[in-house]
């Protein structure tokens, strides 16, 4: 064999050799690519689950709280209603033909278990009256000085007396009144609204 034919045989050697490399360089990076292919797929359909999973509860929880304003208004809107209404319903409590003997009997036995001298607290639209409540106090024989003026505190009607004597206050307001029975009367009206909304009779 001469140089020539060896330097050939050597070269196709090396030639194939080099080939082999490559391809199996080709084949790993191949396999590489398509294993990292394979993991950002995992890595992406991972993230998209939780991505899904995330957006799910916090469309959950806006619905909640969605749900939870809307109760929250309605009640609110009720409890505006319902005080609106018993505020025009008291005050029209004065317009009621007991409202006058009501008011007279609580200022008279009021007065009558006073030690001494007595202020008297009307509201704005009773004050008014203060010359019919003396009359009427002196027509049931009461030897005190009473003092009639009036508290921006009340609101609906009644009065306030002031013992000048123990320091004791006698309160015979509407707003006292409502307060007592405010339990009572809420229950009635939210039943009300309640059997109104279901349509029953």
């Amino acid at each position: 064999m001469d140089n020539t034919t060896l330097e050939n045989s050597i070269r196709e050697e090396a030639a194939r050799a080099i080939a082999a490399i490559r391809e199996k360089e080709a084949l790993e990076i191949r396999q590489m690519d398509e294993a990292y292919s394979a993991e950002m797929e995992y890595f992406r359909k991972q993230v998209e689950a939780e991505t899904e999973i995330r957006i799910r509860q916090e469309i959950s929880k806006l619905e909640n709280r969605a749900l939870l304003e809307r109760r929250k208004t309605k009640i609110q809107s009720t409890e505006q209603f319902i005080q609106r209404t018993v505020d025009q319903a008291m005050k029209n409590i004065r317009e009621n033909p007991g409202y006058m003997p009501f008011l007279l009997k609580a200022i008279g036995d009021s007065v009558k278990m006073t030690d001494a001298d007595a202020d008297v607290k009307l509201s704005k639209e009773d004050i008014h009256l203060g010359k019919d409540i003396l009359a009427v106090l002196a027509s049931m024989d009461i030897q005190k000085n009473i003092a009639i003026s009036e508290d921006p505190n009340i609101h609906w009607g009644g009065c306030l007396v002031w013992d000048k004597g123990k320091g004791r206050i006698f309160n015979n307001t509407l707003e006292r009144i409502y307060f007592r029975k405010s339990l009572l009367i809420r229950q009635k009206a939210m039943n009300l609204l309640m059997k109104n909304a279901r349509g029953d009779k």
